[in-house]
């Protein structure tokens, strides 16, 4: 066995293949290779402690197929992915499916704000090359999607961050000595430099977004699903280079926009990507209480007089 994954032994394979077989849109286009039987990965590169590993290590797909009996956010998830795949026959596909299979979390993101998309009215373009770029370079970076609201292209990038391994392995601790500050993230001992959401931030723009971007100064929109690093991504990283014009963040349905020094939409735009990807946490917040006021008879906002 690698080191740095988790295989399933052959009475785990078939549980793997008969739950899979529950999604038959998904079932259609992922491969059956090895990679359907990992059950667990090192998402840091091989850097857990192994006597930390099965604590620390990401659920790969076939991880969520094995536990999504016991397991209702595994199996929401999935349901959900079978769901847009068999709503979205353009992402129903064997390319599709190794990348479901290699990346389920990353990819299946992309696919939730696909979807977003398509229920806000837009018709987005996929895997976005500029023109301009070099179309023989191997190595030329595409951006996740194109729409035009108004007339003009927005480009919209999608990225689905982990906690850094230190955090990580600090919530495992318990007790731990870190606090929250939005401004930072977590903070750790001895640990002055920037926060997680800056560094997402900077390796999205300089290893991406910058240079699928040279051609063009359409706006780009950067969409971070926090689900997989939050709390330590409770800021929002700063974009020095003045590329990216707004940030969503977004998690457990609620979701928050933050224009960026370099922004360049209009009103309506700002309006379009602020409700994108769910409620603000602070509207959620309003909606459960005024929930919970109703079933007590008490007045909403809305009803005071």
């Amino acid at each position: 066995m690698n080191r740095n994954t988790v295989e399933a032994p052959d009475e785990e394979k078939e549980i793997i293949r008969q739950n899979l077989a529950c999604y038959p849109v998904l079932s259609s286009i992922i491969p059956r290779n090895p990679l359907l039987y990992r059950v667990a990965f090192d998402q840091y590169g091989g850097k857990i402690p192994p006597e930390r590993f099965e604590e620390i290590a990401e659920f790969s797909l076939g991880g969520f197929l094995l536990h999504s009996e016991e397991d209702e956010e595994f199996r929401d998830r999935l349901q959900r992915v079978e769901g847009w795949l068999a709503l979205y026959p353009e992402y129903a596909n064997a390319e599709f499916g190794r990348k479901l299979l290699n990346h389920f979390l990353n990819f299946s993101s992309e696919l939730e704000v696909y979807d977003a998309l398509k229920r806000a009215g837009w018709s987005p373009e996929r895997d976005v090359s500029l023109e301009g770029m070099v179309e023989e370079s191997k190595n030329m970076k595409n951006l996740d999607f194109r729409v035009r609201p108004d007339g003009r292209d927005i480009l919209i990038e999608v990225t689905t961050p982990r906690m850094s391994l230190e955090a990580d392995s600090m919530y495992s601790d318990t007790p731990h000595a870190g606090f929250f500050d939005p401004s930072r993230g977590i903070e750790r001992d001895g640990y002055a430099g920037p926060s997680r959401a800056e560094i997402v931030v900077e390796n999205k723009v300089i290893n991406q977004i910058l240079e699928a971007t040279s051609d063009t100064d359409c706006p780009v929109i950067l969409i971070i699903n926090c689900t997989y690093a939050y709390p330590e991504i409770m800021g929002f990283g700063d974009d020095v280079s003045g590329r990216i014009s707004g940030i969503i963040h977004y998690w457990n349905g609620t979701s928050e926009f933050r224009s960026t020094r370099g922004c360049d939409l209009s009103e309506k735009e700002k309006q379009f990507f602020a409700c994108l990807m769910g409620p603000s946490r602070a509207e959620w917040l309003q909606r459960i209480l005024a929930g919970k006021n109703k079933s007590r008879g008490l007045p909403t906002d809305q009803e005071t007089p």
